[in-house]
């Protein structure tokens, strides 16, 4: 728009006419030519004057115009940070193939912060015959009745079925939902869990479609999604047939990466927005794997431990172990990032999984808990000095000496590195020793516990992963909740002076 066509807009603007352009300052009487050269020259002065305050108010009136005008709708903004944090569903997988007690206090423990559970409830195992084998969960229905949160039952597909059998998997998982049903356990939808490749998503899709139309109206049907099916021409069919979406951006594509790639998973999210029809879930990992590597590749142990050779059978090369496991601190980070994505169609995310007392490869609850509400991460490392029975002879009674085990425990919600140096205050030490990786000394009425630091020779030989994996679990952290034994001593009395960092 050129100028004049600006001035226009503005005179006709609500803006031009209030009532700070109406004052008196503006209003100028119109002024007859004289012969006088004096009243001329006046007349000139007088008309560069009220040429200027023109151009004046005009100046002024666009500003103004600028900011009466609504913003650029077109202008490219970012979706995350434009817009207050809001607050997003929060839910958990229970996924254990064996109930337990723990399962119910878990169940209860994550009430106040998970609103529902999506429970591993039957699982299709494949067989090179085709004879595929069944495996239903025998869930507490007791316990889920108790618990008021919306249900889904998840019904796991392996990835590895050469193809799907449509009718017998129908027949499944309608005679599932009968059975809860009678049972007196309310559903609020299903889950399929399919890895499928992306090459057979149009197969996929029709037995969506099939079980859609079997399914009550009453149930919501969910499935998950691999981040590569986002590229697939055949993955926006799929939302014809589903209410709702679960993307999955953890795995290990890479041991260097760990479980989860910040990076790569904000892309993702990013991704799937432009093209998600239906509302969506993010599954976020707060479990560990085992990965071992060798010359030919890497496997990964989750849940079902492998039985891997020593060395490599093919390359005759030694089989590398890793503990890979999900940071709470990058997590907690991408969580905060997601309740400030302006997308409406996220609805929130889903923790895989509701973790057991006992449970190794897998955050505890606590930890679980301060990440998905924010709160502050920290290890609490603590030695704890246990007096055990007195196991002197009779003759030694008199020395009234009493045998002491170290125990260093880690009442934080986050592991944290093992302390690298122990001081206590002794007396009358008849023996002492230590264990799990410290060394001792006794030193004028001090025993010391000594944790050596690794030589730089010693780093450089290990494992190109174990230096570089930024999710590694390293054999000086104690995990959440985590006792170490680190020596005994048998002393008169024994006292902690000090813990000090590595």
């Amino acid at each position: 728009m050129d100028l004049s066509s600006r001035y226009s807009t503005l005179f006709h603007s609500r803006c031009f006419h209030s009532k700070r352009f109406q004052s008196r300052r503006f209003q100028f009487k119109h002024f007859k030519s004289k012969r006088s050269k004096s009243l001329q020259a006046i007349h000139r002065i007088l008309s560069l004057l009220f040429r200027l305050s023109q151009l004046l108010a005009l100046s002024f009136g666009l500003v103004l115009l600028s900011a009466c005008q609504p913003a650029n709708q077109n202008t490219s903004i970012s979706k995350v940070d434009t817009v207050a944090p809001r607050e997003l569903s929060q839910e958990v997988y229970v996924w254990q193939r064996q109930w337990r007690d723990a399962n119910q206090s878990a169940l209860v423990e994550s009430q106040s912060t998970f609103n529902g559970v999506r429970i591993l409830a039957l699982q299709a195992h494949p067989k090179p015959n085709g004879a595929d084998i069944w495996f239903e969960v025998q869930v507490n229905h007791e316990w889920l009745q108790a618990d008021p949160r919306p249900k889904v039952a998840v019904i796991r597909l392996d990835g590895q079925l050469t193809r799907l059998n449509n009718h017998e998997a129908l027949q499944k998982i309608l005679a599932l939902i009968q059975d809860w049903q009678a049972k007196g356990t309310n559903l609020a939808g299903i889950e399929i869990d399919h890895d499928s490749a992306s090459s057979k998503l149009a197969a996929y899709n029709a037995f969506l479609r099939e079980l859609k139309s079997q399914l009550p109206h009453t149930l919501k049907l969910s499935i998950t999604s691999l981040p590569a099916w986002l590229s697939s021409p055949e993955f926006p069919a799929l939302f014809d047939n589903i209410d709702e979406l679960v993307l999955q951006i953890h795995s290990v594509s890479d041991p260097r990466l760990g479980l989860f790639d910040a990076t790569q998973g904000w892309q993702w999210v990013e991704q799937l927005s432009r093209l998600a029809e239906v509302p969506y879930l993010i599954a976020l990992p707060s479990y560990g794997s085992a990965v071992y590597s060798t010359a030919s590749g890497y496997r990964v142990e989750s849940e079902v431990p492998m039985r891997m050779p020593l060395a490599d059978t093919a390359s005759s090369q030694h089989v590398a172990r890793q503990e890979l496991m999900a940071d709470p601190q990058v997590l907690q980070s991408f969580v905060k990032k997601l309740h400030t994505f302006a997308d409406p169609k996220l609805k929130g995310m889903i923790w895989f999984r509701l973790p057991l007392e006992g449970d190794k490869r897998v955050w505890p609850l606590s930890t679980l808990i301060a990440v998905a509400k924010q709160q502050p991460l920290a290890p609490q490392i603590e030695l704890e000095i246990l007096n055990q029975a007195n196991t002197e002879p009779a003759q030694h009674e008199a020395t009234r000496s009493r045998l002491f085990q170290l125990v260093l425990v880690n009442k934080g919600n986050v592991a944290g590195k093992l302390p690298g140096q122990l001081s206590l205050a002794a007396q009358a030490c008849s023996g002492y020793d230590a264990q799990n990786g410290y060394q001792t000394k006794l030193t004028q009425g001090t025993l010391v516990w000594q944790l050596p630091q690794a030589t730089s020779t010693e780093r450089a030989a290990e494992p190109a992963s174990s230096q570089f994996a930024p999710n590694l679990i390293s054999a000086v952290e104690l995990s959440p909740n985590g006792r170490r034994v680190i020596g005994w001593a048998r002393c008169e009395s024994l006292h902690l002076q000090g813990i000090y960092a590595p």
